[in-house]
């Protein structure tokens, strides 16, 4: 049985990272488009603007970076910008790797995934992959409590800004 329940929402809502950790996943150049006023109600009062323009700046993806930004409650991790002609533009293979490795613990955790309109879905692919339904490990059958991993994506680009909720209906 699944003890993640992942829940995509056009709006993760604002908390403090101590409470709900947070992960925050793009592309570098993707990143830098995310305006403070998106992330602020998510990071603050742990995190300040100066702070994340800093992690942003010594982020250097070869092929994936990660930067904690609060202790190991608020991480921001960046995807290769460039990938082989063998692999979707979204990376979804690292998606997966830095979800598993850079996500805080915790009950009640938060990712925000940054991305074009056209990566949408593998995107969320690739999340859900990161919480497998059976595992054969003894231990994650005995565990009680139900962890739940809230997903937002913000949409760079052409259609930038949250996603909409129907756009994420149409996927689940």
């Amino acid at each position: 049985m699944a003890s993640v329940g992942l829940q995509f929402q056009a709006s993760a809502g604002d908390a403090d990272p101590q409470s709900r950790p947070l992960l925050l996943l793009g592309q570098l150049q993707h990143l830098h488009r995310v305006p403070w006023s998106h992330v602020r109600g998510k990071l603050q009062p742990r995190v300040t603007e100066e702070l994340w323009q800093a992690a942003l700046a010594t982020l250097n993806p070869n092929p994936t970076d990660s930067c904690p930004l609060y202790l190991n409650c608020a991480t921001v991790a960046a995807l290769p910008s460039r990938v082989s002609r063998h692999n979707s533009p979204s990376a979804a293979h690292f998606i997966t790797r830095l979800v598993r490795t850079c996500l805080p613990p915790g009950t009640h955790r938060c990712i925000l995934m940054v991305c074009e309109q056209p990566e949408v879905f593998a995107s969320a692919c690739a999340l859900a992959r990161a919480f497998p339904l059976f595992t054969h490990r003894s231990g994650a059958s005995r565990r009680t409590e139900k962890r739940t991993v809230m997903v937002e994506f913000f949409l760079v680009g052409q259609d930038n800004g949250p996603v909409e909720v129907s756009t994420l209906q149409v996927g689940v």
